[in-house]
């Protein structure tokens, strides 16, 4: 299993949610009204127009409900902003591009910074800017009385403003959103993912395709280090052993969940982890940490347990912890295996 990196929604993504359901309605209605007024005009030809209305309709309300109860799939973004951007074409070519409804084309950049990433909403803003263009050079070309580059400025330059704002305030977006996820998700002293961290890459864990344990550290005597020697003896101690386990195991699979108690993530063949898990806790006691002048002998207890689909976190964390206190009963310096 490859490491994944721990996300957190900031709200985001129940805000798109719902311009994303709010874009769908407005589909849905469109496609009803239109479709019932296709069938009202009494036509052949309109009538098919109307079943195909009423059939995006259909498609466009599934989304709506689906939304709505919280089931939403990652194509309904596409499915969606493309469809309303089609929307606003469709009602530009039927009512003329010199009318108001043209304007709608101004939402188009903000919606689509707001619901894709930056480089896939600049892409579409981009392609709809030169479709407005050409469809309002074609509106006067063939003219004399017009003038093909009329108010082509009044397009071109409010659109690029509103993409370039769009364009930025997203960049700066994305670069709070990522320095609030790693306050969020990291211990500031050892730099180790935290609990919260912990909560969000488990299921990852839980249906990982190979073997995957985890490891419940507790530092003994950790207590005696804070009275002997100092709360910043503590402190390096912390950060000796995080530097360890993260050498050992990279940063996606230590997490600090207690004061001195980390939890380790062990992937592979399960002899081979518990192997690496007896590996790690000699290092640690021939590790030599030094503080000062003094040498501090430095062992810890674990609880290890594999984990399994049906192997939810607290249950997990509430084995690996009875293992870690067995471990301890047991004289320090071992670990306890599930």
């Amino acid at each position: 299993m490859s490491a994944i990196k721990p996300e957190i929604d900031l709200g985001n993504r129940q805000l798109k949610n719902k311009v994303l359901l709010t874009l769908s309605v407005v589909i849905l209605c469109s496609c009803f009204a239109t479709g019932f007024h296709n069938i009202s005009i009494g036509e052949p030809s309109t009538k098919w127009v109307a079943a195909s209305q009423f059939s995006l309709g259909t498609f466009f309300a599934y989304t709506s409900v689906s939304l709505l109860l919280g089931r939403g799939k990652a194509w309904f973004n596409c499915s969606i902003v493309y469809a309303y951007i089609g929307l606003i074409i469709f009602a530009v070519i039927i009512f003329g591009i010199e009318k108001s409804v043209s304007m709608w084309f101004f939402s188009v950049p903000v919606v689509s910074y707001f619901i894709f990433s930056r480089y896939h909403g600049f892409a579409i803003s981009m392609l709809v800017l030169v479709l407005f263009v050409y469809l309002r050079i074609d509106y006067n070309l063939y003219e004399a009385a017009k003038a093909w580059n009329n108010t082509l400025i009044n397009i071109v330059l409010p659109y690029g403003i509103i993409v370039a704002l769009a364009n930025a305030y997203e960049k700066v977006r994305l670069q709070n959103e990522w320095k609030l996820s790693e306050f969020a998700l990291t211990d500031p002293l050892t730099r180790c993912y935290n609990r919260l961290a912990l909560k969000s890459i488990y299921p990852s864990l839980q249906y990982a395709q190979q073997h995957v344990a985890i490891l419940l550290v507790d530092i003994d005597n950790f207590k005696l280090v804070n009275d002997c020697y100092g709360h910043e003896a503590g402190d390096q101690v912390l950060k000796a052993l995080s530097g360890l386990f993260l050498e050992v195991l990279g940063e996606k699979h230590v997490f600090r969940i207690g004061g001195e108690e980390f939890l380790l993530v062990l992937e592979g063949e399960a002899e081979n982890c518990m192997v690496l898990a007896e590996n790690i806790r000699n290092r640690v006691q021939t590790m030599g940490f030094c503080y000062g002048n003094e040498n501090i002998p430095l062992t810890f207890s674990g609880g290890y347990s594999p984990i399994t689909e049906d192997s939810a976190l607290t249950n997990a964390l509430k084995s690996v912890d009875d293992a870690l206190y067995k471990a301890k009963s047991n004289g320090r310096n071992n670990i306890v295996y599930l």
